[in-house]
């Protein structure tokens, strides 16, 4: 259990620290000009790609292996933890990923109102894990 709590943790690092990154490269890509924005999205979707899917995969089921045989089904912490963090990585699928991978193709993310709402729904995924961190340390319920 505890090589599989370091490998648990070790990937909610990569997940937040990925994010994290995210959430400070978009704003500055949205400002850069054509060649610069070019690399910081580039940049940004190795960041996915390296950090963000791979932290999200090894907290999935290293999670969810840990829930099976250490806790009860409906433990009210780790409910809403893991609701939140279907919730961050439903926004993260649906909307941030294609977005992303559509802006490292071409130069611009498209228009001002789509880099806007990619700005407010990467900082609302990044909000979400940040209480699922403190879910998972505090366990307050």
């Amino acid at each position: 259990m505890p090589v599989l709590k370091t490998i648990h943790v070790l990937g909610a690092i990569f997940l937040l620290g990925g994010v994290s990154t995210h959430v400070l490269l978009r704003p500055m890509a949205a400002r850069a000009a054509d060649v610069a924005q070019h690399a910081l999205y580039q940049f940004a979707w190795r960041v996915q790609l390296a950090l963000v899917y791979t932290g999200s995969a090894l907290v999935l089921i290293t999670g969810l292996l840990m829930w099976i045989g250490r806790f009860k089904l409906f433990t009210g912490w780790l409910l809403l933890g893991f609701l939140l963090y279907v919730a961050a990585a439903g926004l993260d699928g649906a909307f941030l990923a294609p977005n992303l991978r559509r802006a490292r193709g071409a130069t611009g993310e498209g228009s001002a109102p789509v880099a806007a709402a990619a700005v407010t729904i990467q900082l609302v995924a990044w909000l979400l894990l940040v209480v699922v961190v403190f879910l998972m340390v505090a366990q307050p319920f």
